[in-house]
């Protein structure tokens, strides 16, 4: 039974009004998810087991041949994306809603955008020492060019 967890050592996340934003703290690349999306996304971080979702999923009114393809494909762009990675034990429960699905067509949708990229990365929580906090001495700010050039080509990406 496969069941994921959140990748927390580079992405955190967030529902908000039934929309999941997750954001990639190390290259500044935030995703977004429609509703029926988020609450897939939900349900597995509630420690749901994939096999428990997809039943739901195709348990739906409606529910479209292709479901198992589309739970598929979204499961896949996730862990394609690293935001999660395979962990629990699959024993959560299921939350997903007839009518989210009838509205966005039985449609999981992940996006990704750059366009904030700059603004995440300067934040100064991603520079957050254990002995310093978040104002850094002078011995602590970077100078060494390669690392410096390393996260210039995040940036970028």
């Amino acid at each position: 039974m496969s069941s994921y967890v959140l990748n927390e050592a580079k992405m955190f996340s967030d529902i908000a009004d039934g929309i999941a934003i997750v954001i990639n703290s190390e290259t500044g690349i935030y995703y977004g998810m429609n509703g029926l999306g988020t609450q897939v996304f939900g349900s597995l971080m509630d420690d749901a087991s994939a096999e428990a979702v997809l039943t739901a999923l195709k348990a739906l009114p409606d529910a479209p041949e292709d479901m198992e393809a589309r739970f598929n494909s979204f499961v896949d762009a996730l862990k394609d994306f690293e935001i999660i990675l395979e962990g629990g034990d699959g024993t959560g429960a299921v939350n997903i809603d007839a009518d989210t699905a009838k509205t966005d067509e039985f449609t999981l949708t992940l996006q990704e955008f750059n366009d904030a990229q700059e603004l995440l990365l300067a934040d100064p929580i991603h520079e957050v020492k254990d002995d310093t906090g978040w104002q850094p001495d002078m011995d602590s700010l970077e100078t060494d060019q390669d690392v410096v050039a390393a996260k210039e080509a995040k940036i970028q990406k």
